[in-house]
């Protein structure tokens, strides 16, 4: 609030005192009966026309004659819709109270309601003011891009103008430019809190002027000084490689394609290492042959330099890495013309200073790595039995390429044990055992078989089998009397496919002795046995006839006594 505003305020509060001051005691007083409201003799606000930045203060002139003012209140309706109240302080019969201050174009209707102390209700007429806005936009800020432009180059304006809170707010913002004859008005584009507008480009030389207004919903203008720029030729030429990239491994022919331009060209240079290689001077794109296989290997320089006849020069360099050496390639595992089976380890190797990848082929299946050593499980069980081609691809960064390939035969087809037969079938003790096996094997041929025997409740024991008249042989050593041998034959072919057959299994019996003759033994002993009773009786029968006859030749000897 400005100062004139304030001792204007100043003024008014201290008239209304003096007469509050005068007519007070003529209003000091109460009856018993008080039926008569009290009177509000004047009503009065400052300031008159509030802008959105000033509260209002509101003064009223109050008295009652007998049972006195109780207190006041002040009634207000904002835009005809919200109402809310504010209670009146006092100096004796002065009261006021203070509406803060309200949005630009608020419209405020408001009224004073006194009450004596009898509750008899007196009111003021109502009283309307609207908050106005008499104040322009605050332009905060200005910048134009480029600073300083080149021909052929639109000049953005950037501008910021604000208005207060409860302000009317900014309508718009224009931007005027001229270049010496006529002036050109358009309307700024909001983005944001910043107002946008771009002049067009002009030619070398052109001194341009602008300036900017702002206009507030109140109609209130703000504007700025003219700003003015001339149009400048800043422009470097362009001069830009397109192939190869910076960095790029290459090797054989290399093609160097490139762009330069400039309104005003002079000249163009295309340099390998700080050595000249050919020279243009029109704008365009070109394409120049490098024969890598005379370098050597190793980093080497383009260099592209255009220069305009302004003397602006502009250059452009990027690395190349020629490399003309193929990587070392190497399969390890499996070896060339082996057989396989099962779960393969494929182990591969490659080695190059730039090296980039490697490709393994498998039956048409590529796997590729960015390691240089790697292992690759092959499931042959997926595939059917058979000849197979591994090729292993190395790759390096600059396209030169190494092939490695080995041929190996899967075979997941175990071999097949026909017939397993033992002789003799029931041994006898310490008898060694002859195992004859026949085998069928189609595929990578019979790297062993095996006869696996045990007695049992021992551990089992393991010899070679072989090759005899079209049957597998080996001979299982002699046991003792009663003992129980297992046995079973165990084949594997060069693939490692490896076939078993059941278990066998024979009782040790023992050895039957033969006698005379060829009569066996037992009958010998059964023969001896018999004689021997035959002796033995006859001899109990002459023992017995000897005792019967003693006594009689005793009697015969007492009786000659």
């Amino acid at each position: 609030m400005s100062k004139t505003k304030c001792f204007t305020m100043f003024a008014a509060i201290l008239a209304v005192l003096i007469v509050v001051s005068v007519y007070a005691p003529l209003a000091v007083g109460c009856g018993r009966w008080d039926r008569k409201p009290p009177k509000i003799h004047w009503v009065m606000q400052h300031p008159k026309v509030p802008e959105y930045e000033d509260s209002v203060l509101v003064l009223a002139y109050i008295t009652d004659s007998k049972s006195g003012v109780a207190n006041a209140t002040l009634c207000c309706i904002l835009n005809g819709e919200q109402k809310f109240e504010i209670g009146m302080d006092r100096n004796g019969s002065l009261f006021f109270a203070e509406i803060p201050a309200l949005p630009y174009n608020s419209t405020l209707a408001y009224k004073v309601c006194a009450f004596d102390k009898a509750g008899n209700k007196a009111c003021s007429g109502e009283y309307i003011y609207v908050v106005g806005d008499f104040h322009p936009p605050t332009i905060t800020f200005i910048k134009q891009f480029p600073a300083k432009p080149n021909y052929n180059e639109t000049v953005m304006v950037i501008v910021n103008a604000t208005e207060p809170t409860n302000a009317s707010g900014v309508k718009e913002l224009c931007l005027s430019y001229s270049t010496g004859v006529d002036w050109t008005t358009m309307v700024m584009t909001q983005n944001g809190t910043m107002y946008t507008a771009t002049i067009p480009s002009f030619p070398y030389g052109t001194t341009v002027q602008y300036k900017v207004s702002a206009v507030d919903h109140a109609g209130n203008i703000a504007s700025l000084d003219l700003c003015s720029y001339s149009v400048e030729d800043q422009y470097l030429p362009v001069a830009v490689f397109l192939m190869p990239k910076n960095g790029s491994f290459l090797s054989k022919t290399v093609n160097v394609t490139f762009y330069v331009y400039d309104d005003n060209l002079c000249e163009a240079k295309l340099m390998l290492d700080d050595v000249l290689l050919n020279l243009w001077n029109q704008t365009g794109t070109y394409t120049y042959v490098i024969d890598a296989v005379a370098l050597n290997d190793g980093v080497h320089e383009l260099k592209l330099r255009a220069l305009d006849k302004a003397g602006n020069v502009v250059e452009s360099t990027l690395s190349i890495v020629v490399d003309n050496t193929p990587p070392e390639v190497a399969i390890l595992q499996p070896l060339d013309g082996s057989f396989v089976s099962g779960l393969v380890l494929v182990e591969v190797l490659s080695d190059d200073a730039n090296f980039d990848h490697i490709e393994l082929t498998i039956n048409e299946a590529v796997h590729t790595w960015e390691a240089k050593t790697q292992i690759y499980v092959w499931k042959t069980a997926e595939y059917g039995d058979g000849e197979y081609r591994i090729t292993l691809v190395a790759v390096d960064k600059a396209g030169n390429k190494a092939e490695k390939q080995v041929i190996v035969v899967v075979d997941n087809t175990a071999p097949t044990i026909n017939s397993v037969k033992w002789t003799p079938e029931t041994p006898t003790t310490n008898r060694t055992v002859t195992v004859t096996a026949q085998i069928t094997e189609i595929g990578s041929g019979i790297r062993s078989v095996s006869l696996w025997f045990k007695r049992l409740g021992e551990e089992w024991q393991k010899i070679s089998m072989a090759l005899q008249d079209g049957n597998w042989t080996a001979t299982i050593r002699g046991f003792e009397e009663g003992s129980t041998v297992i046995f079973y034959v165990e084949c594997v072919d060069k693939a490692g496919n490896t076939a078993r057959s059941a278990e066998n299994y024979y009782v040790v019996k023992a050895v039957t002795a033969e006698g005379f003759a060829g009569i066996p033994l037992y009958w010998l002993a059964l023969a001896v046995l018999a004689i021997f009773a035959v002796l033995a009786s006859t001899a109990y029968y002459l023992h017995l006839n000897r005792r019967k006859r003693t006594p009689t030749a005793t009697t015969f000897l007492a009786s000659s006594l």
